[in-house]
Formats: C-alpha cells, structure tokens, sequence
C-alpha cells in the first residue's frame, strides 16, 4: 500500500484510513453489522510500512484518550518465576495438574511481556468465566483480608459483566490447545499502557496481545501480593472486559479495575470508564503468540489472527 494510498475524494495522505474509520463507525453503531470490523482495519494497517506507525496510532479510534504518566508498580513488586507461582496456587488449587508449566515457559518473551503470568485453566475451576471470577476474587478477600474490599459486590454476574470478544476466543483457544490444567500466558501489568483509556489501549492491542479479564488479573495477584500495597502506584484495568452498572442499557461503559483507595488504605476491586485517560491506570494484557506457536506451525499458518 503506498504511503500516499486515497481512496474516493480524499486527496491527501492516509484518506484510506480516514475512509476505513468512518466505515468502522458505522459498524460501532449498528452493533457490527454493517461497515468493517477493529480486526479487518488491523490488518489493512499492519501491511503499512515500519515508520508510519505513530501517524497510523494518531487516526485509530481514541487518539486523543491519552495522558502523561509516570506512574509505576510498587517499589517491592517483582514478576515471581513460575515454580513461585505455582507453588502459591498449588495450596488454593491442590488437584490440578501442573506438569506441564515449566515446559509451556521457555521460550523468550514476545516484546511488551513481562514475565510468564501462570493461571489456573477456568474450566478446572468453576462451570463459568463468571464463577472462576468469584473464585479468585474470595481468595484475594481471604489473602488481604482487610486490606481489599470488593465493590462490586453482587454486581458481576453475566448482566453486568462479559470478556471482549478477543478475549473470549483466545482464552478459549488456549483451554483447548495447552496441556494439563494451567495456562501460561506471557503476560504485563499496566505499564505498557498507562495513562491511556482502556479502549484507547484495546484498538491498539498487538495482533497477537489481549487484554486480560478480571479473573486472570485476580489470579496475577494472588501470586504477586506486592503488585499494589499503597498510593502512588499504578492501577490495573482489566482491558479484556465490559462492564455496566444499568442493565437496563444497551452499553456497556466501563470495565473492572483493581486500584488502591487511599482515603481507606486498601485495594479495591471497583469499575471504571473505559473512555477515561488517567495517569493512574493502565491496562493488563496478555500475548498468545509463544502459546499457540506449535500449533500455529503444525497447521502452516502465518498469522495469529489465522487460527483464533
């Protein structure tokens, strides 16, 4: 595609885009079934060229959704190796089979990772997305104990709460294709996308990034107790889900965040507006390109988006 591609009337560099996003639009408004989907204008743009990266961020949607920050994990905060991990969960998880963790954790890291984040298949843990949720979010309650508080208390059922679809698929993909009971997802904290709002975050997620769901970022927790202990400190949201407080609405506005409220020092699991940059909060996310390479090879395909 050439750097100065138009299409119809736009006489001037990037009108493709410019065309593309206007059919995205409408796409949003009718609920996807018309104009082109996040994923079909992702690949249009991942065949431009290298140095067009920042003007193409600048023309996807929420552009402006962006703020300065600075703001990191706790100074005690380390990603714990997977026999740490493992050795944690192992008490709370005691029939599961772990076998296969150490081998599905080699590999380097795709770019934007920051460890190897273990986490308990959903299926071995609850008949739900929504029950595994409950699930990790009482283990969290009973390892801070008065240092987190869920407010979302009997508002994360199946009406207020769903996994974006990305989500939903990928996570599905790796139930079946990994080995034993636990998925090992190369995984980072927030910090890749701090001060940007999470749907800003969502539409420029990597072709083979998702963002992580509240019971994925629960578990994350749960083996790293030191990821937030006060104020000053990155926020998490959870850029894989939706999240509303009317179920009488269509929308859903927000998405679940785990943060640290400083006027009754402790962590909270609360909601926050999917359209809100703040230098606070950043959005988790994982990488399933080093988990469904063998896979992906096996069946020659050349692209994640091929077997998702």
């Amino acid at each position: 595609m050439g750097k100065n591609m138009v299409v119809g009337d736009s006489g001037h560099p990037f009108g493709l885009l410019e065309e593309l996003m206007k059919q995205l639009k409408v796409g949003r408004k009718t609920g996807g079934k018309k104009g082109l989907t996040e994923n079909q204008l992702r690949a249009v743009l991942e065949h431009r060229v290298s140095y067009e990266a920042e003007q193409i961020s600048a023309v996807l949607p929420y552009a402006d959704e962006v703020v300065e920050s600075s703001y990191d994990y706790a100074p005690e905060y380390r990603v714990r190796i997977v026999a740490e991990q493992v050795e944690r969960l192992a008490v709370e998880f005691p029939n599961l089979d772990f076998s296969h963790v150490e081998e599905l954790a080699s590999g380097k890291l795709p770019e934007g990772a920051e460890g190897w984040g273990v986490i308990p298949k959903q299926s071995k843990v609850a008949k739900s997305c929504h029950g595994a949720m409950d699930k990790a979010i009482d283990l969290l309650s009973a390892q801070h104990g008065k240092k987190f508080k869920n407010w979302r208390v009997g508002a994360l059922t199946e009406k207020y709460l769903r996994l974006l679809e990305k989500t939903e698929k990928t996570l599905a993909k790796l139930e079946a294709e990994t080995p034993g009971d636990y998925l090992v997802i190369p995984f980072q904290f927030g910090k890749k996308w701090r001060g940007k709002s999470v749907r800003h975050a969502q539409a420029r997620f990597a072709e083979d990034e998702f963002g992580l769901g509240p019971y994925e970022v629960a578990i994350l927790l749960l083996t790293h107790p030191d990821r937030i202990t006060g104020s000053n400190q990155l926020n998490i949201d959870c850029g894989g889900c939706e999240y509303r407080t009317d179920v009488s609405e269509s929308a859903f506005p927000f998405c679940l965040d785990f943060s640290w409220y400083y006027d009754c020092k402790r962590m909270v699991l609360n909601r926050f507006g999917a359209d809100y940059a703040f230098e606070l909060w950043g959005s988790a996310s994982g990488f399933a390109s080093l988990c469904l390479y063998f896979r992906a090879k096996a069946l020659n395909k050349q692209s994640f988006c091929d077997i998702i």
